[in-house]
């Protein structure tokens, strides 16, 4: 038994279509929505990175300020305490403020009664020298009418030598004459004038 055979046909010639519109604007659309993914992945992951960034300098900035606000407590206790301490000293200042002011007043008091008692003593001293000064004008021109005086007395008292020497001259020259005229007269012997005692008269009982 032989079997059927067909005759050999030519093959049917296939149509040379191209592909429709919308399969170029799905594949399109499909690498356009690649595109976007893939940059909506970068920016994703850029995001992702700068926000992780931001985050740790967040933490970071955190922490800083932590630490500045650790420090600033710090110091604002130690402010307080300085405060406190400076308060003190203070209050111990006016203590001792009005104290040495107290001080300072009483010590003027007694500056300017010493002032007063330095101007009262210079005041005396300025007194005792013109005393001082008229006393010893005085006892100069007293020295001086002394001086005056001596020498007036001394003067006085030469003369007055001088005259007795001249009078008892002449009255020894006039009891001399005296005497002459008498022996002349007569010659009975005349008494010694006064004050001549006669060499055999017998002394006075």
């Amino acid at each position: 038994m032989q079997p059927d055979l067909e005759p050999m046909l030519p093959p049917e010639p296939r149509a040379s279509t191209a592909p429709p519109l919308w399969v170029w604007a799905l594949v399109a659309g499909m690498g356009a929505v690649a595109a976007y993914s893939g940059y909506t992945a970068l920016s994703a992951n850029q995001l992702y990175h700068q926000g992780e960034s931001v985050r740790l300098d967040l933490a970071r900035q955190r922490d800083r300020l932590k630490a500045n606000v650790t420090d600033l407590t710090r110091q604002v206790e130690q402010a307080n305490r300085s405060l406190g301490e400076v308060e003190n000293a203070l209050k111990q200042s006016r203590a001792n403020t009005e104290s040495a002011s107290a001080q300072i007043t009483d010590l003027q008091k007694q500056v300017g009664e010493l002032q007063q008692q330095v101007t009262d003593l210079q005041q005396r001293s300025a007194d005792l020298e013109k005393a001082r000064n008229a006393a010893e004008a005085e006892a100069k021109a007293a020295k001086d009418a002394v001086h005056g005086a001596k020498d007036a007395s001394a003067k006085e008292i030469a003369s007055l030598k001088s005259q007795l020497a001249a009078a008892q001259k002449k009255l020894n020259q006039a009891l001399a004459d005296l005497k002459k005229e008498r022996e002349f007269v007569s010659p009975v012997p005349m008494p010694p004038p006064s004050g001549e005692v006669p060499q055999d008269a017998p002394p006075p009982r």
